[in-house]
């Protein structure tokens, strides 16, 4: 992986708009970039997604599984996401090449 954004705020801050829009506009200009979903509560994009924490795991399977609330359960998730930086994640990032452009 060479170069990466990291996309980050509050709820309803604009960060899927922003990746959409950039999107958009690279695929305007014939540009690549990849999109990665970190957010294991999102379902809907308007772009496509190149990689997607709820493969392994997601929001709803959490507070399902082990009665946690929403919070609770995010909270979960991203633990489960640092314990997995290692295994899934960098197996993951390992599909990428030195000059493709990962938007987090």
């Amino acid at each position: 992986m060479g170069y990466a954004q990291l996309v980050i705020g509050p709820a309803g801050s604009g960060k899927s708009t922003y990746c959409s829009s950039l999107y958009q506009h690279c695929e305007t200009v014939g540009r690549s970039i990849n999109i990665v979903n970190l957010d294991p509560a999102a379902e809907n994009f308007d772009y496509p997604v190149a990689m997607d924490i709820k493969e392994l795991i997601s929001l709803d399977d959490v507070m399902e599984e082990l009665g946690l609330g929403p919070n609770g359960a995010l909270i979960y998730c991203m633990e489960e996401l640092e314990y997995n930086l290692d295994g899934w994640f960098a197996e993951e990032l390992e599909n990428y090449r030195d000059d493709d452009y990962l938007v987090f």
